[in-house]
């Protein structure tokens, strides 16, 4: 007695196809590109049929391979915490100072590396301090950055297979000040309010470009 595999889509039925001996009927079906449960079983004019509801097997998606360094480069992950700010229509960035290698002279968020055992939180309101002058409150966790590329940030040397991912925080400044440079021999170069139509006449980091969706009121001004 043969048996036949009947597959039921919401539309109707979509493919019937004879089961070979010691065949799984998922295989079969995997085979047609449908994948499903058994409704029921039934004698049709001497053929055992098994329905199936089903629907589209989903597509195999390829494995995507991550670039390594070569043999001997040193692998390197840094765990950094950004912030949004924006005071009256301006938006806060720093400058990276000319040594940052790949971002020399780019206006970015205020932010950095997380000290080891320090908060995120407590990181960014830190950074913010040191690199813009200003003291914020963090108001959410907005987006989570992750890049990675072959090379030395610091150098341009082809060494350092580098992974930096980038905690992107919504904040609030209270009392806004002139923005200033406070840490001493840091990355950053300088710091400034950008008024928020102003930003994209800047040569801006990918991380701006990145978190502009974020920037309350940055829709009217695409970057």
């Amino acid at each position: 007695m043969s048996v036949i595999v009947v597959a039921v889509g919401p539309a109707g039925e979509v493919g019937r196809w004879p089961l070979a001996h010691g065949q799984d009927p998922v295989d079969l079906l995997s085979e047609h590109g449908w994948v499903g449960s058994p409704v029921r079983t039934e004698l049709v004019e001497g053929q055992v049929e098994v329905r199936y509801d089903v629907e589209p097997l989903a597509p195999v998606v390829d494995v995507v391979e991550i670039p390594v360094g070569a043999a001997g480069a040193r692998t390197f992950q840094r765990l950094a915490a950004y912030a949004i700010v924006v005071d009256e229509g301006r938006l806060l960035l720093s400058q990276l100072a000319s040594w940052v290698g790949g971002g020399a002279g780019l206006w970015t968020l205020p932010g950095g590396g997380i000290d080891p055992g320090e908060a995120p939180l407590d990181g960014v309101v830190r950074e913010v301090h040191e690199e813009a002058g200003q003291h914020v409150v963090v108001d959410a966790l907005v987006q989570v950055q992750s890049l990675h590329w072959i090379g030395d940030v610091a150098a341009g040397d082809r060494h350092e297979d580098f992974h930096a991912v980038r905690l992107i925080h919504s904040a609030t400044c209270p009392v806004p000040t002139p923005a200033r440079v406070v840490e001493v021999d840091g990355s950053t170069a300088a710091a400034a309010w950008v008024p928020l139509g102003e930003v994209g006449d800047l040569a801006l980091s990918d991380m701006v470009r990145l978190a502009w969706p974020h920037v309350p009121g940055g829709d009217s001004y695409p970057v």
